[in-house]
């Protein structure tokens, strides 16, 4: 990227927020090792594995080692007895989930595993949690359809049944990266029966990915009972566990369709997916642009060096962010006010937190004077995938 397409006030301002990221990301990690999704007083001061696990990604990137084996080690505590790593945890390690399973917890841990050995060659903690490795695996196998080659799942990274329930390409391909990477741990502690059934079930996964959800050459959100093709982020999940390379022609399709559908006109930013399958309320706060997938796209266009769309999507972060703190989305008023009618209508205003930081978004300044809504400030998972967009930028420029 050419230095002059970041003024030299836009480079100090992404600075101050990669550096308020990692002061965030401390402040909710716990001497325990469980990682808040938010701050105490906020939305989410609970440890989700999905978002862990991403958020040790970053970390991983940081050289943050000690911080990432600790959280690891958190984690392994915490799952249940039949292998499921649970869709939350409260800061003691108690499952706190009101969801059905979220099999993609399963596959990101176990790649976040592998990630963290191929950083450490840490044998050792292999061989310690083994068990909760091999458990992690056969809970995922239990979702595994042979006639379809594929997972089925309730649902998945936008905890929505409605338009998740079936083959869900977020979960079946997390879930094949935590395969290979459970694999490939295998093979480090001469486990070679393991490992080889494990490295079958990820061949015969892939077939069942390419088969069902590709579409018009490009990945699609949901096969089985009900076909979604609509764009959806969860698309890039090939991108975000490095199944593919970023230069394959499918996966280029794919994020240049969300970035062409999903890119927010008023607002800027990409959307999670297309508004209507957030209806009715379901779109907490509004309906609008979310950091962490605002993120994604960024770092893939930095990836494949289309610069002019990784800045339309880098400099959301600076429109959006509040002295350094990143909000999980932002939305307007107007959506919001919908929103708000909607979720009481069906009786989910009330639930989770939801009324509690909607009166939140309302007493703000933001949404007094500029009619903004800042939903849930700050989102650890949003500073987390800020870091490795800002780390991506920093080699390019």
């Amino acid at each position: 990227m050419s230095m002059d397409m970041l003024t030299k006030a836009e480079k100090k301002g992404l600075k101050r927020i990669y550096k308020t990221s990692l002061e965030v990301i401390d402040s909710v990690t716990l001497k325990n090792g469980a990682l808040m999704a938010s701050p105490p007083g906020t939305r989410y001061p609970y440890m989700y594995p999905r978002d862990t696990a991403l958020i040790l990604l970053a970390l991983l990137e940081e050289g943050r080692l000690n911080d990432v084996k600790r959280i690891l080690s958190f984690l392994m505590t915490a799952q249940k007895e039949t292998g499921e790593w649970a869709q939350r945890y409260d800061v003691s390690g108690n499952p706190a989930s009101y969801r059905p399973p979220q099999v993609d917890c399963n596959g990101l841990v176990l790649y976040a595993m592998r990630k963290y050995y191929d950083s450490t060659e840490d044998k050792r903690f292999l061989e310690k949690h083994w068990r909760s490795i091999t458990l992690g695996v056969e809970f995922i196998k239990e979702h595994y359809l042979p006639e379809n080659r594929l997972l089925f799942s309730l649902n998945s990274i936008h905890e929505w049944p409605p338009m998740e329930a079936g083959f869900d390409i977020w979960t079946n391909v997390t879930c094949y990266a935590g395969l290979r990477g459970s694999y490939k741990m295998a093979q480090v502690l001469g486990k070679l029966d393991e490992a080889e059934r494990m490295r079958n079930l990820a061949r015969d996964l892939w077939i069942g990915i390419s088969k069902k959800l590709i579409k018009d050459h490009r990945f699609i959100k949901v096969s089985g009972h009900s076909i979604i093709t609509d764009p959806d982020v969860s698309e890039m999940a090939p991108y975000i566990t490095r199944s593919i390379g970023v230069d394959d022609t499918i996966m280029r399709n794919t994020v240049d369709k969300i970035m062409k559908v999903l890119w927010d006109t008023e607002l800027t930013g990409i959307n999670r997916y297309v508004e209507k399958y957030g209806e009715p309320g379901r779109n907490n706060g509004g309906y609008g642009p979310y950091s962490m997938y605002t993120a994604w796209v960024a770092q893939y266009y930095l990836d494949v060096r289309e610069y002019d769309k990784a800045k339309e999507c880098i400099k959301w972060f600076l429109r959006y962010s509040k002295d350094g703190l990143i909000p999980e989305h932002v939305s307007t008023r107007e959506r919001f006010d919908r929103w708000r009618r909607q979720a009481k209508e069906v009786g989910r205003y009330r639930e989770h937190g939801r009324k509690e930081e909607a009166e939140k978004v309302m007493n703000t300044p933001e949404y007094k004077r500029k009619g903004l809504v800042y939903w849930v400030l700050p989102l650890t998972w949003g500073h987390a995938e800020y870091i490795r967009m800002y780390s991506k930028l920093e080699e390019h420029l």
